[in-house]
């Protein structure tokens, strides 16, 4: 017997508050339990010297939004939907607003294809979510390049740090896996027919034109500049970490950050919790404690690299009580 929808969205959201909550709370009593714990802590953190650091992340993070945009362009110009850029940049600013409210990093990414879907029609719903899941995998799938290369330059012969090259490697083949799978026609004939055979017939169609649709990235010449472009993203939005931790008198080398920060970010995107919150920060603490920064100090870090993101995202609820991002006009689809 099937549940109820509101039953079964509630059960959804009471497990994913549980996910949130729990480690959250680890969070708080590490902290709380340090033996020279005292909350003065958290004000000292900050002082007049924290307000550079602090705008050259929100500087970071604005190019890396440019840049992501126009790598999100390419993959949707490669379905054949065109828009201007302009109108683009405002509905990526949109799905970052909702990305800072919605579970697991993801709420946002939904909003963009349902955009996509009102500016071009029906036709354009399968382009902009091919093409809208394509930029999430490869933004996580290079960022995660970062940690291997920070692994195999400086920690592999650390014993103590060497095991976080693990699941670096074991993430990025896997990245590799899915991503052969998705692009390639003999691959993806293969996992069509293992799953319409447990799947209705219908949804075993949509899965064939959505391999149709992965196919069309298989271009060396997009490789080559979604590749530069998420250097470029993926790079400046570690280096927003980098500087909030500048922000709270961290002194710590930037090939730590780009070390740890991916593992965290592909756990942030997990839609396991509510926006990310909990296992962020559990994670963050644990690893960043390795390198030596005190508990309360790398869970700063991370939630003042939220509220960066937090204060960029605002130009998009703007543009999104506006109603800025359902104009329909301008937007040519070529896709059949």
């Amino acid at each position: 017997m099937a549940l109820n929808p509101k039953i079964k969205s509630a059960l959804i959201f009471a497990l994913k508050l549980t996910v949130t909550l729990v480690p959250a709370y680890f969070v708080y009593r590490n902290i709380v339990g340090s033996p020279d714990w005292d909350s003065g802590d958290l004000y000292r953190l900050f002082s007049a010297k924290s307000v550079l650091p602090f705008v050259v992340a929100l500087v970071c993070l604005a190019v890396s939004n440019f840049t992501a945009c126009l790598q999100w362009k390419l993959l949707l110009e490669r379905q054949g939907v065109h828009l201007g850029y302009a109108r683009l940049l405002k509905l990526y600013y949109v799905g970052l607003f909702f990305n800072n409210f919605m579970p697991g990093n993801v709420g946002g990414d939904v909003k963009k294809v349902y955009d996509i879907r009102m500016q071009g029609g029906q036709d354009t719903v399968g382009a902009g979510l091919t093409a809208t899941f394509f930029d999430r995998l490869f933004g996580l799938f290079f960022v995660t390049l970062f940690a291997l290369a920070m692994g195999a330059l400086f920690f592999v012969h650390d014993d103590a740090q060497r095991a976080f090259v693990w699941p670096s490697i074991w993430i990025f083949l896997g990245f590799c896996a899915m991503f052969a799978g998705l692009c390639s026609k003999r691959l993806g004939r293969i996992a069509t027919n293992l799953m319409s055979r447990f799947l209705p017939k219908s949804v075993g169609e949509r899965l064939v034109r959505m391999f149709e649709r992965f196919r069309h990235f298989r271009s060396v010449k997009l490789w080559a500049q979604i590749s530069a472009l998420s250097f470029a993203t993926q790079s400046l939005r570690i280096l927003v970490h980098f500087f909030c931790g500048i922000a709270v008198g961290v002194e710590l080398s930037v090939s730590w950050y780009f070390y740890y920060i991916p593992l965290v970010a592909i756990v942030s995107a997990l839609p396991i919790s509510i926006g990310g919150f909990g296992p962020r920060e559990l994670l963050a603490q644990s690893l960043f404690a390795r390198a030596g920064v005190a508990s309360l100090e790398s869970v700063v870090i991370q939630l003042l690299a939220y509220f960066v993101s937090l204060v960029l995202s605002l130009f998009g609820a703007f543009v999104f009580l506006l109603g800025g991002n359902a104009n329909s006009a301008g937007c040519q689809d070529k896709q059949s």
